[in-house]
């Protein structure tokens, strides 16, 4: 099997420079009802909600870092998002009016504020904010299936190939190097659906075939895929 791994294209690049539907609603709510807003502090490891109960509001991470994850009846869990700093959660179960579909939990120390469920229902009278929030529900299902395809593999050097690839163009950052994916290898193993063990195998392969590399900065490790010019 060809185990090189697609960079993001060019075009990927270039949509991510652009103000996404999840920032344009980020950024309006901060202007308009901040004061509204209820300031929450999360400690590391805090959980935020748990999958299965009703949220108060939409939850706007303001610092720190998130995850989303769901478990399944025989308690299988698996990670379907990492939200930063600029990102919200919970509008899908505000929207449709049942309980939330995942739980969320704060990796380290974080900021969040909380926009009570009657000021939401206020955004759904802006066409505009509609507009953004439809976008974003629909780059939402769009990754949905793809980690469904990713989920779907059965081989775990297809299930890290093909979230490496996902991930790159959805996270991605663009270096000198090749593309930095911030998530570390336990993070990854939740969210393709495999053994963190088995995943390390893959990865320390792919790192001896210098197609990724292992950087840590800031306290963080990323993933780096290696651009093919830097392989030789």
């Amino acid at each position: 099997m060809n185990s090189a791994i697609p960079l993001p294209t060019r075009s990927s690049f270039a949509e991510q420079t652009t103000t996404s539907p999840a920032t344009a609603i980020y950024e309006h709510i901060q202007e308009h009802y901040r004061n509204d807003c209820t300031p929450l502090v999360a400690k590391r490891n805090a959980v935020i909600c748990s999958q299965g109960t009703e949220l108060p509001g939409l939850h706007l991470v303001e610092e720190g870092e998130i995850l989303l994850a769901r478990f399944s009846p025989d308690g299988r869990e698996t990670l379907i998002s990492i939200l930063g700093p600029g990102d919200f959660f919970g509008e899908s179960s505000l929207l449709s009016g049942t309980e939330v579909t995942f739980s969320a939990t704060a990796t380290k120390r974080s900021r969040l504020l909380l926009l009570p469920r009657r000021k939401f229902r206020l955004l759904l009278e802006d066409p505009w904010l509609c507009r953004n929030l439809l976008e974003r529900i629909a780059h939402q299902c769009n990754d949905a299936w793809i980690q469904l395809e990713v989920l779907g593999c059965t081989r775990v050097r297809d299930k890290v190939l093909s979230g490496l690839a996902w991930l790159s163009g959805k996270i991605g950052v663009k270096t000198h190097d090749g593309v930095r994916i911030d998530i570390n290898q336990t993070q990854l193993a939740r969210m393709v659906g495999c053994a963190r063990e088995a995943l390390s195998r893959e990865v320390s392969e792919l790192r001896r075939m210098r197609a990724l590399d292992v950087r840590y900065g800031n306290g963080k490790k990323s993933l780096v895929l290696v651009h093919p010019r830097n392989r030789e």
